[in-house]
């Protein structure tokens, strides 16, 4: 006698694990932009004293070695370096995971909204003229 029994399975499939993924990656992301953000302002207002958004050559800095004594500096000014092209790139993700149909189900279209709407806060804050200037003022 055999007897076959219907389950469903839990785990989830490729494309929802792939649409999660997406999500963790896009918020983590988010999550590091304004850390770095807030470390090289951070390491501004420790060399000048006060708060401030610092740029190439200015006033305050153009003496001081920047690097000198931290070592977060190629790393912060890496990922606010790269910011506008990993927004954009995870901006483009998203739409291609919205047309293709990677969302199943109401959680993975509002957390894929969700994480779109935040890699969208990230280009327009990259784009800035200040984060223009505190990146260029790490890697200089």
């Amino acid at each position: 006698m055999t007897t076959t029994v219907a389950t469903r399975g839990s785990a989830p499939t490729s494309d929802r694990a792939g649409a999660w993924t997406l999500v963790g990656v896009q918020y983590g992301f988010s999550a590091l932009y304004a850390l770095c953000g807030y470390l090289a302002m951070a390491r501004a207002a420790d060399l000048a004293g006060h708060w401030y958004i610092p740029a190439q050559g200015d006033a305050v800095t153009a003496d001081l070695d920047i690097s000198s004594g931290w070592v977060w500096t190629l790393p912060v000014g890496v990922v606010l370096s790269l910011g506008p092209v990993l927004a954009g790139l995870g901006l483009f993700v998203s739409v291609m995971a919205f047309l293709l149909g990677y969302t199943h189900g109401r959680r993975h279209v509002y957390a894929l909204i969700g994480s779109t709407v935040a890699m969208l806060l990230v280009l327009v804050v990259s784009l800035t003229p200040a984060a223009q200037s505190v990146s260029g003022w790490l890697l200089d």
